[in-house]
């Protein structure tokens, strides 16, 4: 056998999202409000993203988030990559991202507004401030925000929102 069981790696969490770009190359982002027995998460940003249910694909999951945090109908344009991260607790996590366009019917407006403070489409200089004072929740927002302006360009579209 060449690759034995010493190297899988069991990853039972995952999560996935979307990338929502405008004409500009902002990106859509959700604030956290917290929820009960995770204060920490409060006040920090993220893509439109959650936990894969048992039973559920990480697409649906990615389009089931993106309308219950930030009112988005998405449409998903392309895979962007999944990164392997882990919790504050060690326990590792999955988490896919596709860069999606806002379709009609899009709220902006987050059906769960007791996990979500606001929604808005964040400048890159914004971010990049946002990133440096620690205020974006996960790397991985960093590393999906760059595959999806790569992606972006790759196409010569402008996904809008």
């Amino acid at each position: 056998m060449q690759f034995g069981p010493e190297l899988h790696t069991p990853v039972e969490h995952r999560a996935a999202g979307v990338v929502v770009l405008n004409e500009a190359g902002d990106i859509l982002l959700v604030r956290e409000g917290g929820v009960p027995g995770q204060p920490q998460k409060a006040g920090l940003w993220h893509i439109p993203s959650g936990t894969v249910e048992p039973g559920e694909n990480p697409q649906d999951t990615a389009v089931r988030e993106a309308w219950e945090e930030a009112g988005v109908r998405a449409g998903l344009l392309t895979f962007l990559a999944a990164y392997l991260g882990h919790f504050p607790d060690g326990e590792p996590v999955l988490r896919h991202a596709w860069l999606a366009e806002a379709r009609p019917g899009s709220t902006f407006t987050p059906t769960v507004p007791d996990e979500v403070l606001e929604v808005r489409f964040v400048p890159k200089a914004e971010f990049d401030a946002l990133y440096g004072a620690g205020l974006i929740r996960m790397h991985h927002t960093k590393l999906f925000y760059e595959d999806a302006l790569r992606e972006r360009g790759r196409r010569g579209a402008t996904p809008t929102g």
